[in-house]
């Protein structure tokens, strides 16, 4: 299987490779969704996952943090699409 990684900053600013697990837009929002992880221990042996909006700039994308109530519903509500083989 071909995994695709990207660089982030972790908590402390320092450069980390992250496994990007998938990656979907969302036009009713006008958002770019990205899922991916640093492949951390969650809870009962999980790995732990982000979720960010990845904004586009001059030279790629700077990711941020989903900012309302809205986007975290439609981000939802498609990761839930995804897994369970849905289409809208």
């Amino acid at each position: 299987m071909l995994l695709r990684t990207i660089t982030v900053e972790n908590g402390t600013g320092e450069a980390v490779n992250a496994a990007v697990l998938c990656s979907f837009a969302i036009p009713l929002i006008d958002r770019n969704i990205l899922v991916y992880t640093l492949n951390e221990e969650g809870r009962q042996g999980t790995a732990k996952v982000y979720v960010a909006s990845a904004i586009p700039r001059e030279n790629g994308y700077r990711l941020a943090g989903l900012e309302s109530e809205q986007e975290w519903q439609h981000t939802v509500q498609v990761l839930r699409e995804i897994t369970r083989g849905e289409e809208s």
